[in-house]
């Protein structure tokens, strides 16, 4: 819970240090600012808050929407069961962070793999080859940034085709794959741990 803290307040620190508090917004009633300026939302959740949603890659909670950001970044937690992997893709147009809450990542960027434990973090720059998987016995719980925002209409999506379909359907990975089209990132194979 500390790790966690700590980088939610570097992350909170770095991101207000480019920008004016007096763009901020809350949510849900909002204030008209000034023409020109950025559209900010205050977002506060208690512990707990909001929700963990179940999709095909385990759980996540949206903490910070892009909506929330004036499209700036989103913020997410997930977590990740025992054998869980993502294919070898990219990211085009956006910058991932992961900071290891709990359990093990491994990350394989361009061609090098990194066994992140927690307490870990790595940036993975935009347009850089990359896949990340849990193949330990815990689950890992991961915060994730995305910079710019909107990388998590990909997972709300997800939890949402979740809901009426499973990984097993036939129809599933069709699914996937248009709901891969709608957001930045680019599926360049499968990735094989062992290679």
């Amino acid at each position: 819970m500390k790790n966690m803290l700590l980088f939610v307040l570097i992350v909170t620190t770095l991101f207000f240090s480019f920008e004016r508090m007096s763009e901020i917004q809350t949510r849900p009633e909002q204030t008209q600012t000034e023409p020109g300026k950025n559209k900010r939302n205050l977002v506060v959740f208690k512990s707990g808050e909001p929700a963990f949603l179940a999709f095909d890659g385990g759980t996540v909670r949206f903490l910070v929407s892009s909506e929330d950001t004036n499209g700036a970044w989103s913020f997410l937690e997930e977590t990740e069961p025992p054998g869980s992997k993502t294919a070898w893709h990219r990211h085009n147009h956006s910058d991932q962070a992961y900071y290891v809450l709990e359990g093990v990542l491994t990350a394989k960027v361009a061609d090098k793999t990194y066994e992140l434990p927690a307490g870990s973090y790595i940036l993975i720059p935009r347009g850089t080859p990359h896949a990340q998987g849990n193949f330990g016995k815990v689950p890992v719980r991961v915060l994730q940034m995305n910079t710019p925002g909107g990388f998590e209409q990909f997972l709300q999506d997800r939890v949402e085709l979740f809901k009426t379909m499973k990984p097993d359907n036939p129809e599933f990975i069709k699914r996937m794959a248009e709901i891969r089209k709608k957001v930045d990132s680019e599926v360049l194979g499968i990735w094989d741990p062992q290679r």
